[in-house]
């Protein structure tokens, strides 16, 4: 035989085999060996025949729809034309659909599938039994939200929301907010008083086993851990428990978030003068500080230019510590008040600031990129634990951080 008529003869054996396997996969239905098993399942949890195992075969790329239809020709959709490339499958049925697990009663399951290109279509059908299904859903009672307008800015005024609720049964929980385009943000885990490793939370950090009981979430919005809170706007907060068998119930209640952001305020410059007090003088102390952050930062009293004595602080004067406000202080070495930054100024003068009623309140606030000056003054009457200490002054966010501390350390020379 000639090296042609060889080369022809196997290119037509290759032209051959193509075509036998177009022809046997041609000839495949486009979905096949389809079966359920077992024919009666009895979701509750208990371990016995909860679950179908659902398997089938594709021939094709294709779409795929599995669904129950009950008595009264109802249709459930557990597949609803999610594609499919050739191959071999197998789907597991808990006797959910959407959240909610079929009553008792004969269904028929439909396999069906369609091919999108030539408009072909074929469906498989059998008789699957349910009975004793649990088809009641955990029981959420008592769902609240509070405050529902939330302003997460670390200013101490409704920088958190307590959600709570209590749960009758044993369920899976997740809560989390829901903008108006439908991102999530995750509220995190419930208050507790055990450790967080009694959660499972390989699948979301939001979503945990709870046991019935009243629960409660503190939500700050991840400002505490530096992060910036969902942006102002109109949120729900949503609620999702789903018990052992697959029932789900939701609840939802409405959230405004308000004047959010992480607030920074940063000292600029600091003097102290004069370096050398007789006993009985006067050192004096002049610091700028500007909001170098997004949002609004809140301030309170003394004013700026009030004089301490050496035997005061602020909690003398009434002006005592308080969450969420920014404050300029001073420290020194040997201070034995037990506090730090003993002596506390007011961020600028009450017609630098904005005045703000909230809650029939009145608070000042130092707005974003603003900048003031802070005198303040302190009267040595008592002898120091050394005779140079030095001073320095801090920026003080109280019961959350110091900014800024030990800015500009100068030595005094207390002359006795």
């Amino acid at each position: 035989m000639s090296k042609r008529r060889a080369l022809c003869s196997l290119a037509g054996t290759w032209l051959l085999f193509v075509v036998l396997i177009v022809g046997c996969a041609g000839g495949r239905p486009l979905v096949y060996d389809v079966d359920v098993q077992p024919r009666v399942i009895s979701p509750n949890a208990d371990g016995v025949d909860d679950v179908a195992r659902v398997t089938y075969k594709i021939s094709r790329q294709c779409r795929l729809y599995i669904y129950f239809v009950d008595a009264e020709g109802t249709e459930y959709r557990y597949r609803d034309g999610n594609r499919r490339s050739p191959g071999e499958y197998e789907a597991l049925f808990g006797g959910a659909i959407e959240g909610q697990v079929l009553a008792d009663g004969q269904y028929t399951w439909v396999v069906e599938v369609a091919d999108d290109a030539s408009g072909q279509t074929e469906r498989v059908e059998g008789q699957l039994a349910v009975t004793d299904a649990d088809s009641s859903g955990p029981e959420l009672q008592d769902f609240t939200v509070f405050p529902q307008v939330f302003t997460p800015n670390q200013d101490g005024i409704n920088d958190r929301i307590a959600i709570s609720f209590r749960l009758l049964e044993q369920a899976e929980v997740e809560v989390y907010l829901r903008d108006k385009e439908g991102d999530r943000y995750p509220v995190g885990l419930p208050k507790t008083r055990w450790d967080e490793e009694q959660f499972d939370l390989e699948e979301s950090p939001s979503k945990v086993a709870l046991e019935p009981g009243l629960w409660e979430y503190d939500y700050d919005g991840g400002i505490d851990l530096g992060a910036s809170p969902p942006a102002d706007g109109e949120y729900t907060v949503v609620a999702v428990a789903i018990d052992q068998a697959g029932n789900h119930v939701v609840k939802e209640a409405p959230l405004t978030i308000e004047d959010g952001g992480l607030p920074l305020g940063e000292i600029q410059t600091v003097e102290f003068y004069p370096t050398v007090v007789p006993l009985g003088g006067t050192l004096h102390l002049t610091v700028t500080v500007e909001n170098v952050g997004g949002v609004a930062i809140r301030t309170k009293g003394p004013a700026s230019g009030t004089t301490y004595t050496s035997r005061e602080n602020f909690n003398t004067l009434g002006f005592y510590e308080e969450p969420g406000i920014f404050r300029v202080g001073v420290d020194f070495e040997g201070n034995t008040d037990g506090r730090p930054y003993t002596y506390r100024w007011q961020l600028g003068r009450d017609e630098d600031l904005e005045e703000r009623i909230i809650d029939g309140q009145r608070y000042l606030y130092l707005l974003p990129g603003q900048r003031v000056t802070v005198v303040g003054h302190i009267t040595i009457i008592d002898e120091p634990p050394k005779i140079n200490p030095y001073y320095w002054a801090g920026l003080v966010h109280e019961q959350v951080r110091i900014v800024n501390d030990r800015q500009d350390p100068t030595e005094i020379s207390i002359g006795f």
